[in-house]
C-alpha cells in the first residue's frame, strides 16, 4: 500500500565531501573509485533483505512488527536516509546502522552529522516523502551538542531526537536500552551518537579459567594507541585548513581521540601497576 507510516528516520550526512570530489576531479585527492567506496560505507541497500531472511541483527529478541523491520537505506550523493519501524527492533538496529557507518568513516578521517527522528514518512525503494524526513534534513545542519561557543551550530555527531531517547529508555528491553547506551554520549539533555566509546582496552586481571598476561594486554593496547594515532592523522590530512568552520569541526573529533589516548597511557599504567604487585613486573 501507499501511504505514510510511522517510522524512525535518520538523515546522515558526509561533512568536507564537496572538498574531496573537487580535489578528485582535479586529479589531486583520491580516484573516484575510492570516492565511491567511501559512499557505499552509508548502506548497501541490501540491508532490508538481510533483515528478511536472517531477522534484526542488533538485539534479535526484541519485539518488532516485521521481520524485516521495514528497513529502507537510500543515498543519495554525500548523504543516506535511513528509516525502521517504530519498533524496539526498528530503532535499535537503525541506530547501530548508523553508528557503523559513522565508525568505518571516522576510521577513514571523514566526519559526520545527521538527525535521528519519528514521524510519519513514505519510504520505498525509490521515493522518500514525509514529515520525518524533511525535519529530520531540517535539524541536521542544526546540531550543536558538546558545542564549545554559545552560537556554534553543526557540530560534528549524528543527534537523536528526545523523543527517540525518551522511547528507548521507556522500553522494557534491557537489550534495547543497554546496546543504546554504548552507542551514545550525553550532552545535558541531548544524545548523540559517539563512536569513541569503542576505542577503548578493557583487560581481565584473571577470573576461572582465565590468566593475567601483563605482555599480550600491554601489546593490545599499543595497537589501539597506534590505531587512534593513526585515525588522527587521517582526520587532520582530510580538513581543510583554510576552511575556519571545518577546522573547528575537526577539533572535536581531534579531541575525543587525544582523549582516548590518555586512557591509553592510564591503561598502561594499571597494567604495569597490577604486574608489579604480584610480583611479575614487567619493563
Amino acid at each position: 500500500m501507499t501511504n505514510f507510516s510511522d517510522k524512525f528516520v535518520a538523515f546522515v550526512d558526509i561533512l568536507g565531501f564537496k572538498s574531496l570530489v573537487e580535489q578528485s576531479e582535479r586529479g589531486t585527492g583520491m580516484p573516484l573509485p575510492e570516492l565511491l567506496g567511501i559512499l557505499e560505507l552509508l548502506g548497501s541497500g541490501k540491508e532490508r533483505e538481510l533483515f528478511h531472511e536472517y531477522g534484526p541483527t542488533c538485539c534479535p529478541m526484541a519485539p518488532c512488527i516485521e521481520r524485516n523491520l521495514d528497513f529502507r537505506v537510500t543515498q543519495i550523493s554525500d548523504c543516506v536516509i535511513v528509516s525502521s519501524e517504530a519498533s524496539p527492533a526498528g530503532v535499535i538496529n537503525l541506530i547501530s546502522h548508523c553508528w557503523g557507518s559513522v565508525i568505518k568513516l571516522m576510521a577513514l578521517g571523514i566526519m559526520c552529522r545527521g538527525y535521528i527522528k519519528r514521524g510519519r514518512v513514505f519510504h520505498s525503494d525509490k521515493q522518500i516523502i514525509g514529515s520525518a524526513y524533511q525535519d529530520a534534513y531540517l535539524a541536521e545542519g542544526k546540531v550543536s551538542a558538546f558545542k564549545r561557543e554559545a552560537d556554534e551550530r553543526g557540530t560534528p555527531y549524528v543527534e537523536i531526537d528526545a523523543e527517540v531517547t525518551r522511547y528507548v529508555e521507556n522500553q522494557p528491553d534491557s537489550c534495547v536500552k543497554e546496546m543504546f547506551d554504548r552507542m551514545v554520549a550525553r550532552d545535558g539533555d541531548a544524545a548523540v551518537l559517539f563512536p569513541f566509546k569503542r576505542l577503548q582496552h578493557s583487560f581481565v586481571i584473571g577470573g576461572f579459567g582465565q590468566k593475567f598476561v601483563p605482555e599480550e594486554e600491554l601489546k593490545s593496547n599499543n595497537q589501539l594507541r597506534t590505531n587512534l594515532l593513526r585515525y588522527k592523522e587521517k582526520v587532520l590530512l582530510l580538513v581543510d585548513s583554510s576552511d575556519k568552520r571545518a577546522e573547528a569541526k575537526s577539533r572535536h573529533y581531534l579531541e575525543a581521540l587525544n582523549a582516548q589516548l590518555d586512557a591509553c597511557d592510564e591503561t598502561d599504567r594499571m597494567i604495569r601497576a597490577f604486574s608489579s604487585s604480584t610480583g611479575n613486573g614487567i619493563e
